[in-house]
């Protein structure tokens, strides 16, 4: 009798320590309450703040895009950026410049789409 006895500690022994180790496994499919997996679309999205520090990359490439562009006088514009989306401010002395100045933006990496909101003013001082 304590032979049976023995061996039914040695298999509760054993199934506990499996079950133990197998609750501890990171990447465990058995659907055990004890690791809950990150749904893979918030593992993906990027945070806000990436999102912010993105858009200021974008702001700067576009900004200097514009200012190497020949014909084009980019002093009075502003730049904005919005998850990849570019809206260009400001003015330009002359009308043949925005359609410079939108293909330019158009034309940088990570640009998704642009709005022109330049106006065309009068030099200034």
């Amino acid at each position: 009798m304590n032979h049976k006895k023995n061996l039914a500690m040695f298999f509760i022994a054993a199934l506990t320590a499996i079950a133990s180790s197998a609750m501890a496994q990171p990447g465990d499919a058995s659907g055990s309450s004890a690791s809950v997996p990150t749904p893979p679309q918030a593992a993906s999205m990027p945070s806000e703040k990436a999102i912010k520090a993105a858009d200021r990359k974008l702001v700067r490439k576009v900004s200097q895009a514009l200012a190497r562009t020949k014909g084009l006088n980019s002093t009075r514009l502003l730049v904005r950026a919005k998850s990849g989306a570019i809206t260009l401010l400001g003015s330009v002395t002359d009308a043949g410049q925005i359609p410079i100045a939108v293909d330019t933006a158009q034309r940088v990496d990570g640009v998704k789409s642009v709005t022109n909101e330049i106006r065309v003013a009068e030099q200034g001082l």
